[in-house]
């Protein structure tokens, strides 16, 4: 990536940055070393009503499981699942942790887990289980704090990226079949038909729900502050009306 001069930096990538972002690798740790926990014990084959308990679905939550938009987040269907999510978050985790500080790295981490969660109640279907939501309200919030830049090695801006993925997350939501939206679900069984049913095993509905929790929490940061000045260039602005 390259910084737009805007408010925040984004830091060229940097190994020596990488391994100083604790809450990054803790987070990464967590994912991992619960993953590793999980495999000992057979995966989740061998733990099939562990994961129904702990795992998001309408159906769980709504017989009070209550903890599922939280618990979800931290099982994988596998290693290379695991590993992806652990990976993103340390890559784009440790960019927002040197931007923005370590409070808002683990805030933000923390609100893609529930809002992904919370969406998938509303707009999913199946069994949620992953990081995801957390991984797109990272990648939702750096868009949004330097829209200007450019996300090596696509050619686009960071706003353009941001605003594709959410773009392309939303329609993959809305044309889901289960979901039977007039109009919207021909579109996706047609895509079903054509093969491309697997895309639909993608808990689309997280995506949007950290996506937009990211984007929201970097708008709250880049919010208008209220200073000394710009009081009294308002109060200036009165008293000469």
């Amino acid at each position: 990536m390259h910084s737009s001069g805007g408010p925040f930096e984004i830091p060229a990538w940097n190994p020596r940055r990488m391994l100083a972002s604790p809450a990054s690798w803790a987070w990464v740790c967590t994912v991992l070393g619960i993953h590793a926990w999980v495999a000992m014990r057979g995966g989740p084959e061998r733990l099939g009503r562990w994961f129904a308990d702990f795992g998001m679905e309408r159906a769980g939550f709504l017989t009070g499981k209550i903890w599922q938009p939280v618990s979800y987040g931290f099982l994988h269907g596998g290693w290379w699942h695991a590993a992806l999510n652990a990976l993103f978050l340390l890559a784009i985790g440790s960019r927002i942790e040197h931007m923005a500080g370590r409070a808002t790295m683990v805030r933000t981490t923390a609100a893609g887990v529930l809002a992904g969660g919370l969406c998938h109640l509303l707009l999913g279907s199946g069994l949620l289980v992953g990081m995801s939501g957390a991984c797109m309200a990272l990648l939702l919030l750096l868009t949004t704090l330097s829209p200007q830049s450019r996300m090596f090695p696509l050619p686009v801006s960071a706003r353009s990226l941001g605003l594709g993925v959410m773009l392309g997350e939303l329609i993959l939501t809305l044309v889901n079949p289960s979901l039977d939206l007039p109009g919207l679900s021909v579109v996706g069984r047609a895509m079903v038909e054509r093969g491309m049913g697997s895309w639909f095993q993608i808990g689309h509905a997280c995506h949007v729900g950290g996506g937009l929790a990211g984007w929201l929490y970097g708008r709250w940061i880049l919010r208008p502050r209220v200073t000394l000045d710009r009081l009294r260039r308002e109060r200036a602005r009165r008293e000469a009306e």
